[in-house]
């Protein structure tokens, strides 16, 4: 039996060395104290500016929809947007449309607002969560305390200081949807038209926001991992953006690396068979 040439060790690696490789390169990237500059793409910079124009007291309305699944991409953004909303000393509520996704951005606005002494109930709430997005925002914009009723804690709306005097949707200036699902749209058909509407999708979904981004129906869009990273970068905060940006990125080299390897290595073993023939 000939012995395997080099170009047939290549072609036979067990494909788990590969995943291991790659495990190894996420784990690497996210915990390495790397901080690459980013150059700044105008739907981030216009996602920024819009926020800078909110005055102290403004309310906003925070629609998270995401869940585990897309945590690299969505947590990041969410992260920096409200340290953004909180320096501007603004007023925020939340609301979700599955479970999940209310439980992990309560969650995680506990935990951000207690760092930087926001107070639930007088400066943030959350909603909890709303089986049809459409029914609620019709809702919403015509009655607010009637259609939401209480917040995730199970208090009455009315008795929420940081809804004081607020009547539906009309009374807020914003909503940022930070979301893997396609649901602004459904936030541009029904919302209040003088509401402003910034998006913060995953990078899959960027691509179908471009038109409403270009018409002026969002003001304002953050990508992904890499829009978190710009974002950061534009406030002067060390988040997760950028190491999840790095790491997503680095990885994608790394899988380019093994496809070139492998056809590098597939062509010269074929090579090396018509010149034994």
């Amino acid at each position: 039996m000939q012995p395997q040439t080099i170009w047939q060790r290549m072609l036979s690696i067990d494909r788990r060395l590969l995943y291991l490789l790659l495990f190894v390169n996420i784990v690497a990237f996210l915990v390495a104290p790397i901080r690459m500059t980013a150059s700044i793409s105008p739907p981030v910079q216009k996602f920024y500016d819009e926020i800078e124009k909110l005055k102290p007291g403004d309310l906003v309305m925070i629609s998270s929809n995401w869940s585990a699944s897309t945590l690299a991409e969505n947590q990041p953004q969410l992260e920096a947007v409200l340290n953004h909303l909180m320096r501007k000393g603004v007023r925020f509520t939340f609301i979700s449309i599955e479970a999940q996704s209310r439980d992990i951005s309560y969650r995680l606005a506990e935990r951000v607002t207690s760092a930087a002494g926001y107070k639930y109930g007088e400066q943030w709430a959350h909603f909890g969560f709303v089986p049809n997005l459409t029914v609620a925002i019709k809702g919403m914009v015509n009655d607010l305390p009637s259609t939401i009723k209480q917040d995730v804690r199970g208090t009455p709306i009315e008795k929420l200081p940081v809804l004081h005097g607020v009547k539906s949707l009309r009374d807020y200036q914003m909503v940022i949807d930070v979301t893997p699902s396609n649901t602004v749209p459904v936030w541009i058909s029904y919302s209040p038209k003088e509401l402003r509407i910034l998006y913060c999708p995953t990078s899959v979904m960027a691509a179908e926001a471009y038109t409403y981004l270009d018409s002026g129906q969002i003001k304002g869009m953050i990508t992904g991992a890499k829009g978190a990273q710009e974002y950061e970068q534009l406030l002067g905060i060390r988040g997760l953006g950028a190491p999840f940006a790095n790491a997503i990125s680095f990885s994608h080299v790394l899988i380019i690396i093994f496809i070139l390897l492998g056809n590098f290595a597939m062509l010269m073993q074929r090579r090396y068979e018509r010149r034994e023939v």
